[in-house]
C-alpha cells in the first residue's frame, strides 16, 4: 500500500498544478472581457430549439429568447414527434416562432432540421429545459466579432437549485465552467456544449451538420469542427459572459442516468474523432496534453475508491489526518478562488458557494462517484457490443422530467 500511496502522490501533484494553472489563466481570461469594447458587428442570428415532450418546458425557453436585447432574433423550435402538449404549449406565441413537427429521429436529427431552415449568420442551439438571460445571444455575438471564432459555448448555470443535488450541481458548474475560461486562454477548449451553444452557420454546413450515431451530439460535433478545421487558424471557445440557465437533476439516480449519457458519449467521440490525439491538425497543447491528460482522467477516476481508501486506511493507521485536512483544504481553494473570481456573478449569489466551500471536497466527492459509476457503466456497455446512438434521454428535473 505504501508504494501505491507514492504513485498516487506525483498523479494528485500534476492535478494540482495543473488547475492552478488554468485558474490563473482564468484570471488572464477575465482580463481581456473587461478590455472588450462594443463592435457594430451585428449579424442575422436564429435560435434553433429541439423539442420531445417539452410540455412543461418549452414555453419558458421560448419566451426566454423572445426577451433578448440583441434584436431581430428568429426562433425555430423541431417538434420531434411529441405525443404530450408540446405544440399546444407553443400556439400562444404565433407567428413570432417558427415551429416545425416531424416524426420522432432523435435530437440530433431536430437539431439538423432546423439548421436547415437558417441563413447566413449565426445559429444558437438551446436546450428546450433551458433558458438565456436577457443579454446572452448579444453578449454570445460580440465574441464572433473575431472572424477566427467558429463556435462558442454559453456559461451554463444551475438556475435556483434546491437540495443538496442541486447544490452539489451548483457548485460543480461553477468550478468546471472557471476552468473552461482558462482552457480558452490557451485554446485548447474542445466541448461546445448543447445549452446555448453558438454556431457560425457556414461551419454547421462545412462539417456536413450534426451526426446522429453517438449519444452527445454537442461534443461530437465540436470535435467534428476541430477535425475538419483545426485549431491553428480558427478557434472554439468559451464565452464566460453568455449566461444560460438550466435546471438541476433533483436525485442521485436521475444524475446516475444523465451522467452515463455524457460519459458514454464523450468516450464515442473521442473514438471516433481519435485522430485528433497525437495528431497534427491542432495544437500540440490540445493534441498531445489536454485531449490525452482528459482521456486518461476517465480511466483513472474508476481509481478513485481506491484512492479513498489508501488515503482513509494511511489516515487510521498512522493517526496522521494532515492528508485528509489538505485535499479539503485543495478542494476548498479551489472552489473559494472560483468563486470569488467569477465575474458574471452577483455578491448575493456568490455568498451560499461562499459558505459551501470549506465542503467542496464532500461535496464534490458525490460527482466523482457517479462519474465513476458513469464510466464504469459505460466502459461494460462498450464490452457488451452495444453501440447507443443519438436519441432522447429524459432524467428527472426539479421542476419537470425534460431531456437530460
Amino acid at each position: 500500500m505504501t508504494s501505491l500511496a507514492w504513485l498516487m502522490v506525483p498523479l494528485a501533484m500534476i492535478g494540482i498544478v495543473r488547475v492552478c494553472v488554468v485558474l490563473v489563466a482564468a484570471d488572464l481570461y477575465d482580463l481581456s472581457l473587461r478590455r472588450s469594447r462594443p463592435s457594430p458587428y451585428a449579424p442575422a442570428v436564429w435560435v434553433v430549439i429541439p423539442a420531445y415532450n417539452e410540455e412543461l418546458c418549452v414555453a419558458r425557453a421560448v419566451q426566454s429568447v423572445l426577451d433578448s436585447c440583441y434584436p431581430g432574433v428568429s426562433v425555430i423550435v423541431v417538434d420531434d414527434g411529441s405525443t404530450d402538449g408540446t405544440l399546444a404549449a407553443l400556439q400562444r406565441f404565433g407567428s413570432r416562432v417558427h415551429v416545425v413537427s416531424q416524426p420522432n429521429q432523435g435530437k440530433a436529427a431536430a437539431i439538423n432540421t432546423g439548421m436547415h431552415l437558417v441563413g447566413d449568420g449565426l445559429v444558437m442551439v438551446l436546450d428546450a429545459d433551458s433558458t438565456l438571460s436577457r443579454s446572452a445571444i448579444s453578449r454570445m455575438v460580440a465574441h464572433f466579432a473575431d472572424p477566427l471564432v467558429l463556435a462558442a459555448a454559453a456559461n451554463v448555470k444551475i438556475a435556483a437549485p434546491h437540495g443538496v443535488m442541486g447544490w452539489v450541481q451548483r457548485l460543480e458548474y461553477a468550478v468546471v465552467h472557471r476552468l473552461k475560461q482558462g482552457y480558452t486562454v490557451f485554446n485548447c477548449e474542445y466541448v461546445i456544449g448543447g445549452v446555448g451553444s453558438m454556431f457560425r452557420t457556414s461551419i454547421v454546413r462545412a462539417c456536413g451538420y450534426f451526426d446522429t450515431d453517438t449519444m452527445t451530439e454537442d461534443i461530437d460535433f465540436s470535435m467534428k469542427i476541430l477535425s475538419v478545421r483545426g485549431n491553428f487558424d480558427w478557434r472554439i471557445i468559451f464565452a464566460a459572459d453568455a449566461i444560460a440557465y438550466t435546471q438541476a437533476v433533483p436525485s442521485l439516480r436521475g444524475l446516475l442516468r444523465q451522467r452515463f449519457r455524457w460519459k458514454l458519449g464523450r468516450l464515442q467521440a473521442f473514438y471516433k474523432h481519435r485522430s485528433l490525439f497525437f495528431g497534427t491538425s491542432c495544437s500540440r497543447l490540445l493534441s498531445w496534453v489536454h485531449l490525452p491528460y482528459t482521456a486518461a482522467g476517465e480511466v483513472l477516476v474508476l481509481f478513485e475508491p481506491l484512492f479513498v481508501y489508501v488515503v482513509v486506511s494511511a489516515t487510521f493507521h498512522t493517526g496522521w489526518f494532515t492528508g485528509v485536512l489538505l485535499l479539503c483544504a485543495v478542494y476548498t481553494g479551489v472552489a473559494f478562488f472560483t468563486i470569488i473570481g467569477d465575474l458574471t456573478e452577483p455578491w448575493r449569489a456568490k455568498a451560499p458557494l461562499l459558505a459551501l466551500a470549506p465542503l467542496a471536497y464532500p461535496l464534490l466527492m458525490v460527482i466523482v462517484f457517479v462519474d465513476f459509476v458513469a464510466v464504469l457503466r459505460s466502459m461494460l456497455t462498450v464490452l457488451r457490443g452495444y453501440r447507443p446512438v443519438g436519441r432522447w434521454e429524459h432524467v428527472e428535473r426539479t421542476l419537470t422530467s425534460v431531456p437530460g
